[in-house]
């Protein structure tokens, strides 16, 4: 298996900086990465090679956990070849799909939190 782990601390410092509830705030982060990850998703199904579709079917996501100070959401495919194909090995490339798709999904995610807090009015 492969996967990637996306992680964001110090919601907390934020909120109190932006002078957001935080409990509105961290639905709005757990919104974002929700959306987030349903991205990387996608990405990483458009880059995962594809043989019978098994690996390319299996990349799954979810949050891990969402609390006042932090949203933890992970990517990963569930089949037990990917990390060859995202790593490669002596014998095959590397063709990464997880990676990539995170680096392509993470502007995403902070964009999806600005504009929820623009409309809540709370940030410009």
């Amino acid at each position: 298996m492969s996967g990637t782990s996306i992680r964001w601390d110090g919601l907390g410092d934020l909120y109190s900086e932006l002078g957001v509830a935080s409990r509105e705030a961290q639905k709005y982060t757990e919104d974002a990465m929700k959306s987030t990850l349903a991205k990387a998703q996608q990405k990483s199904k458009g880059l995962a090679r594809v043989d019978t579709g098994f690996m390319q079917n299996n990349i799954n996501t979810k949050v891990l956990e969402s609390n006042q100070d932090r949203v933890v959401g992970e990517i990963r495919s569930e089949a037990e070849y990917s990390s060859y194909n995202e790593f490669g090995t002596y014998k095959m490339s590397a063709k990464p799909f997880i990676r990539p798709s995170v680096a392509a999904s993470t502007p995403w995610f902070y964009n999806s939190v600005k504009q929820a807090l623009k409309k809540a009015g709370k940030f410009s």
